[in-house]
C-alpha cells in the first residue's frame, strides 16, 4: 500500500532520518511497521484524513503547536505580558469566526494546519474564534487559498467560515497592539462586508477612515498598507496619477509623460511592496484615501 503511495507522491520519503525536519511531512505506517513521510505541500486535508482511515495510527499530530501554553495566550491577551521565547522573526495574524462549535476541535485544527507550512500555530479565543498565525518563511497564503480552505471547512464540518488577514509584522512587544487593532478590523469586516468570506485591511479601510478615526489610528494604517512606499514621491504620483485616469494606462502614461511599459513597472512594484492590487476597485480606492492622508 505504502509503495502506491509513493507513486501518488513521488517525493514522499520512506526514512525520517532523510529530512532535517520532519514536521514538513505527513507520516503514514502500515501494520508491518513500514513508514511513509508525504510532503505536506503535494497533500490536500482531505487525502490527509482520508488516509488516516486506512493507518487511522500512523499519523504525528506532534507537529500541530495550538499555543495552549500559558505564556503565549497570556502575551497575545495581556498588554504587559512578557514575549515568549520564539525563533519567528516576521508574524501576520488570520484571523477566523466560525457559525457554531458543532464540531471535532483537534480534528478542524488538523484541517486548518495542513493547508499550511509546518511553522504555523493556531490559538482559539473562545469556542468559535481564533487566529492562525504564519510565518514569513514560506509564500503567504492569497485570499484564493483561503478562500478553498473555508470552502473544504464548510463542506467537511459543515460550518461557514470567517477570514481576515493581517499584515506581516516583526515578532515583539508590538504584536499584542496590531493583533487588536485587526480584531477591531475583522469586527467591522463582518459588520459592513457580510457578503465576502475572506478580507483584509484594504477591503475595509475606506469603512475605517469614515468612521472618522483619529490621527493617531489613521497614521497606523498608513504605516500598515504604504509602510516605506509612502516616501516613494515619484511612485506615490504615478499610481495616484493612473487611479484619477480611471485605471486607463494609456490616458495615465501620456499624463506622466513615461512609457506604459515604465507606468506597468512602477504599478508591478507598488503591487508588490504594498499588497494593495489597484485593478481591484476597493483596493484602489484604500491607495487613494491613504495617499491622499499620507499627503
Amino acid at each position: 500500500m505504502l509503495e502506491n503511495l509513493k507513486q501518488k507522491f513521488p517525493n514522499a520519503i520512506y526514512n525520517k532520518a532523510d529530512t532535517d525536519d520532519i514536521s514538513e511531512f505527513v507520516w503514514f505506517e502500515d501494520s508491518m511497521g513500514s513508514i511513509l513521510g508525504i510532503p505536506r505541500f503535494e497533500i490536500t486535508a482531505e487525502e490527509t484524513r482520508l488516509l488516516e482511515l486506512l493507518f487511522p495510527s500512523s499519523l504525528d499530530h506532534t507537529h500541530f503547536t495550538t499555543f495552549s501554553e500559558p505564556s503565549w495566550n497570556a502575551f497575545l491577551t495581556e498588554p504587559n505580558a512578557p514575549l515568549p521565547l520564539t525563533s519567528w522573526e516576521n508574524v501576520r495574524f488570520i484571523h477566523f469566526k466560525l457559525s457554531h462549535a458543532d464540531f471535532s476541535r483537534p480534528d478542524f485544527e488538523d484541517a486548518c494546519l495542513a493547508f499550511v507550512p509546518s511553522d504555523a500555530a493556531l490559538i482559539w479565543d473562545n469556542e468559535t474564534e481564533g487566529i492562525l498565525i504564519e510565518t514569513d518563511k514560506g509564500e503567504a497564503l492569497s485570499k484564493n487559498d483561503l478562500l478553498a480552505i473555508s470552502s473544504t471547512l464548510e463542506s467537511d464540518f459543515y460550518v461557514k467560515t470567517r477570514m481576515f488577514t493581517g499584515r506581516f509584522h516583526l515578532v515583539s512587544q508590538d504584536l499584542h497592539n496590531h493583533r487588536l487593532r485587526e480584531k477591531k478590523c475583522f469586527a467591522l469586516a463582518q459588520a459592513e462586508l457580510p457578503d465576502l468570506k475572506v478580507t483584509d485591511l484594504a477591503d475595509i479601510i475606506p469603512y475605517i477612515l469614515l468612521n472618522r478615526q483619529s490621527d493617531a489610528n489613521t497614521q497606523w494604517y498608513i504605516n500598515q498598507i504604504l509602510g516605506k512606499t509612502r516616501k516613494d514621491t515619484e511612485l506615490i504620483n504615478t499610481i495616484k496619477t493612473y487611479i484619477e485616469c480611471n485605471s486607463n494606462a494609456t490616458h495615465a502614461a501620456k499624463q506622466l509623460y513615461i512609457h506604459r511599459n515604465s507606468l506597468q513597472y512602477r504599478i508591478d512594484k507598488f503591487t508588490e511592496r504594498t499588497g494593495l492590487d489597484i485593478r481591484n476597485f476597493r483596493h484602489a480606492l484604500t491607495a487613494y484615501l491613504l495617499m491622499l492622508l499620507n499627503d
